[in-house]
């Protein structure tokens, strides 16, 4: 990677901006504050659940969480999901999900980031 990331930028001006240290957002995030550095910098992958660690810990809003998340998107080119203890239908609308994104338009998948989006919304009302 070696190239400073949109992911990077991203997180490193919500540090800066809000005052925050290197090292205390490392520690929010259970991290070494030297891993977290080299996210911002884009010399290392951007680990499976950190945006949502990250989103939760400093209660982002709906249009930073996205960013961050297209961002993420942009970086890795590939992603990990974790379904060890999740049901057969999790696996399976995963893996349905996995081999159609590609022949999805722009439409069903707004259509769908807005459900969810939706959702998560109201479960975090409850």
């Amino acid at each position: 990677m070696n190239a400073l990331t949109e992911y990077g930028k991203i997180l490193r001006h919500y540090r800066l901006d809000n005052r925050i240290l290197l090292a205390a957002m490392a520690k929010e995030l259970d991290i070494s504050p030297a891993y977290l550095s080299s996210i911002e910098t884009g010399s290392r992958a951007i680990p499976a659940g950190l945006t949502e660690k990250v989103s939760e810990a400093y209660k982002f809003d709906h249009a930073l969480r996205t960013r961050l998340l297209k961002a993420e998107a942009d970086t890795n080119k590939s992603l990990t999901i974790d379904l060890q203890d999740a049901p057969p239908e999790a696996v399976d609308a995963a893996v349905m999900f996995a081999r159609e994104i590609k022949n999805l338009s722009v439409k069903e998948l707004r259509a769908m980031l807005s459900h969810m989006a939706d959702k998560k919304t109201s479960e975090e009302m409850l």
